[in-house]
């Protein structure tokens, strides 16, 4: 038996107020202006998409809002003839009698409006039944609709209503009904739903669905009902097909691409430049601080034949906001992106690289699971697990002769790292005889110490609870310290409860892929340029943008220079994990503190 499906169309403005056709218009100095009221959540950008005025021209006209928006303010923004193309409209037919005055108070527009709207006004005047463009008024609305839906079979022609079964991230399926004449659907927001999801969809843009809906910003909600332009054809069920790339890439191995006389690096970072419920001040800071190596980076490359724009995009540490950048066309010229900051927003960036065959870099350290079949992501800072794995490669290769002891860790976050590096002493290739690889527990690597013999002891945890216990045990046992060598991770460097008189006594060292040294020739040759540009010193975030917008830019865009500019603490030995798989760095320096000074023992102090 056929169920029935109701559809209430609420009665839901198409727009909110701020919009060109419904703000009031003012005369100020002869120029015509709308005139705005700033509500809460309204940005210069959001104005502008409303608009189609420039933030640059809305400032110009209003200097005050140099220092922000404030709710409430009064904002005047110029008339132009693209503010006027953004009016959404309806036809009106015009009765005896009416005029373009009492049209424009019936509508509550302006009379220029009208006649922009409808040119040839200007010179015939209105006439009785002629049809006019009018601004889409907020109490416009649809009926209640009861329809039919088959039980088994869908529509497979065009019909005012379409039923569609959507899969969600848990399995389940929803069946989802949308209403469209000739111009628009009614779209109902799914959970887990996105704007720019819902673009990708339809094959609308972003800006155009905030602008039919009077959006501010791209937040959208469960349950929601979004308006999308669309013609009845674009709903039929059709066969999907593959578009043919322009270059077909081999199926395995690196990407080739071509060279250009100039490209666009793009890097987006957590600026909170409009602030927010997440602002970070210290995180904020981070990211100016990022930049200012990448735009030195940039400028130091122009001497080397480097042709290419940096465009830095905030991006708020909100995945919504940065759907909306990838959204804006103008993204897809970008050759190399740069991001993001926060793992949490990875995936948005990862997928649509791919897709669009942009490299993207990872500044931070990130989950391997991005680079499975994505050769187009590079991931800089190789988290725990990776750093294990390139430190077991590193003793191998170094430390033949030494006894390696593996403890095993008590938490279950740390037990990935301990696999990490079992799986890869066991398994990686060595030049002649393996040595051994003792594995023991939190009770037993004392035991494991022997005289004669350095004995490398490797503790793979992040945790401090942990490490204290391992050194107070470690301590209690009298072990002879000559020869025993401690192995951690980077993140006890913070570790304050851990006496540094026990990290020196026991030689206390960890894998990392950078070590700041502002001593070098080229550390303090950069921080003299820092200095010039910036009026401070170098920073240790600064010097990283410096070194992955040295490194990747030189790699991919100078490939025919003989000698590589010197990096200041990072070092990059990219590798792809497998034929269709991204990149990591494989790069280790093992660094060791002693006399309560952190070293690299790379550089003959071991």
């Amino acid at each position: 038996m056929n169920k029935l499906v109701i559809i209430l169309l609420l009665c839901l403005p198409y727009f909110a107020s701020a919009q060109p056709g419904v703000t009031p218009v003012v005369e100020k100095n002869g120029k015509k202006y709308y005139e705005h009221t700033v509500e809460a959540g309204n940005t210069l950008w959001g104005l502008q998409r409303i608009y189609g005025v420039s933030v640059e021209e809305i400032v110009a006209e209003n200097p005050s809002l140099a220092n922000g928006l404030k709710k409430d303010e009064k904002v005047l923004i110029p008339v132009t003839k693209e503010s006027i193309q953004k009016i959404p409209t309806s036809k009106y037919k015009v009765r005896r009698g009416e005029t373009l005055y009492g049209l424009s108070r019936k509508f509550n527009t302006s009379v220029d409006d009208l006649i922009a709207l409808n040119p040839e006004l200007e010179n015939s005047g209105l006439a009785k039944g002629q049809f006019i463009k009018i601004p889409l008024q907020d109490d416009e609305k649809e009926p209640t609709v009861v329809i039919t839906r088959p039980k088994v079979e869908l529509p497979t022609t065009p019909n005012p209503f379409v039923v569609d079964t959507v899969v969600n991230e848990d399995g389940s399926e929803d069946q989802r009904s949308f209403q469209f004449s000739d111009s628009s659907i009614r779209h109902i927001v799914m959970s887990h739903e996105t704007l720019y999801k819902v673009s990708k969809r339809f094959m609308v843009s972003v800006e155009e669905i905030m602008r039919l809906n009077g959006l501010t910003s791209t937040s959208i909600k469960e349950g929601q009902i979004l308006i999308i332009p669309v013609k009845q054809e674009r709903i039929e069920r059709l066969e999907i097909k593959k578009v043919p790339r322009d270059r077909e890439d081999a199926p395995t191995g690196p990407l080739v691409f071509e060279k250009k006389e100039k490209y666009k690096i793009a890097v987006l970072l957590p600026f909170y430049l409009d602030g927010g419920s997440s602002y970070s001040s210290r995180v904020s800071q981070l990211a100016t601080q990022f930049y200012m190596g990448a735009k030195l980076a940039v400028d130091s490359l122009q001497k080397m034949g480097l042709v290419a724009d940096l465009i830095i995009f905030d991006t708020k540490n909100d995945s919504a906001h940065i759907e909306s950048i990838l959204a804006d066309t103008s993204f897809l010229s970008m050759d190399l992106v740069i991001g993001p900051f926060y793992e949490k927003h990875m995936g948005i960036l990862s997928t649509y690289c791919k897709e669009n065959r942009i490299r993207l870099v990872c500044p931070v350290s990130t989950s391997e699971k991005y680079l499975v079949n994505n050769r187009l992501i590079y991931e800089s800072v190789p988290n725990g697990n990776a750093s294990m794995t390139v430190l077991a490669q590193h003793m191998l290769a170094n430390n033949s002769r030494d006894r390696i002891v593996l403890v095993k860790p008590t938490l279950k976050s740390d037990m990935e790292m301990y696999n990490a590096f079992r799986d890869a002493f066991q398994s990686s290739p060595v030049d002649g005889v393996r040595p051994a690889l003792v594995e023991s527990t939190m009770d037993g690597f004392t035991g494991q110490v022997r005289s004669g013999v350095n004995t490398l002891i490797v503790i793979p945890t992040k945790d401090q609870k942990t490490a204290i216990k391992f050194m107070n045990a470690l301590g209690r046992r009298g072990t002879r310290a000559k020869s025993a060598y401690v192995y951690g991770t980077k993140e006890w460097e913070g570790f304050s409860q851990i006496n540094n008189m026990y990290k020196n006594k026991y030689h206390f060292r960890y894998a990392s892929s950078n070590f700041l040294d502002y001593y070098t020739d080229v550390a303090i040759n950069v921080n003299r340029m820092h200095r010039s540009y910036f009026k401070t010193d170098l920073s240790r975030m600064a010097a990283h943008g410096y070194d992955i917008v040295t490194y990747f830019s030189t790699e991919f865009f100078l490939t025919d220079i003989e000698k590589k500019p010197a990096l200041v603490m990072n070092g990059f030995d990219m590798k792809q994990v497998a034929p269709t798989d991204g990149y990591r760095n494989s790069h280790v320096f093992v660094i060791q503190q002693e006399d309560y000074e952190l070293f690299d023992t790379s550089k003959g102090n071991d």
